[in-house]
């Protein structure tokens, strides 16, 4: 090894240290891995929104037209039934603008349509007290709703709340689809769930993000986990060699020049 500082500047040269030289090469590609999966993640963000902004913009559909086959997410729908109020799940764990709540869903009986169907009325204020569930106004009569169909994507991890087939109603849940429905109520559901329009009748607080987090933040993150790759590097470069020194005196040379 080079001792001498003045020496060492006068050219490039390694004092590998092995520590350090291990640690870089098991984060380099962990944080090059982190890049890449943001940059996945923004790619099925903007797929998401263009289908949203495509079936947003088509007609919409009525129960003849309703196929589990076809993908209907975000796709407009008329459906005249009843809703079932006797038979009310409370969505728990809802916060819109920093206050508890829940989302409250109902079955509809569709007119001429074998399948029930799943409503999400929207959201609701949580009492203070976590015994008492909200008070909800019943839709009575055979009414015309409308909204946008929506499935949950596959995947993720959904903690078991010890739910099963309902018995006792009305029942809080730690998490929903139109598939747990088919458990819940031991029914035969459309694999889609109808999310009320602001002006359908039976329509609560609606309004739902097409997306959590928007695909321009996922870039973002990737450019960050990219950057501390190359930090990583340039200071485990900088660490394991005298680069310091001699861009230093490669510098202090071409001011005396």
């Amino acid at each position: 090894m080079i001792t001498e500082p003045q020496l060492a500047a006068d050219k490039f040269c390694w004092q590998p240290n092995v520590k350090i030289l291990l640690f870089t090469c098991l984060m380099t590609p962990l944080l090059i891995s982190l890049g890449f999966w943001q940059l996945e993640r923004a790619a099925e963000k903007r797929q998401i929104l263009s289908h949203y902004t495509e079936n947003q913009q088509a007609q919409p559909i009525t129960a003849a037209e309703l196929d589990d086959a076809a993908n209907l997410r975000y796709r407009a729908v008329w459906l005249v039934g009843k809703l079932d109020a006797s038979r009310r799940i409370f969505l728990d764990n809802r916060v819109r603008n920093g206050r508890p709540g829940y989302e409250v869903f109902e079955l509809l009986t569709v007119k001429g349509y074998a399948q029930k169907v799943l409503v999400n009325r929207g959201w609701v204020q949580a009492s203070l007290d976590r015994n008492q569930l909200p008070a909800i106004t019943p839709v009575e009569s055979e009414v015309r709703l409308s909204g946008s169909l929506y499935r949950v994507l596959k995947g993720g991890f959904q903690l078991d709340d010890g739910v099963g087939l309902v018995t006792h109603w009305p029942e809080r849940v730690g998490w929903m689809s139109a598939d747990r429905a088919q458990q819940l109520y031991a029914e035969d559901i459309f694999p889609y769930q109808l999310r009320l329009a602001s002006d359908s009748p039976g329509a609560l607080r609606t309004g739902w993000p097409t997306v959590a987090v928007q695909p321009e933040k996922h870039t973002a993150y990737a450019v960050q986990w990219f950057v501390m790759t190359a930090v990583l590097l340039l200071l485990t470069v900088a660490a394991n060699s005298n680069l310091m020194e001699w861009l230093k005196q490669k510098r202090k040379g071409q001011n005396d020049e």
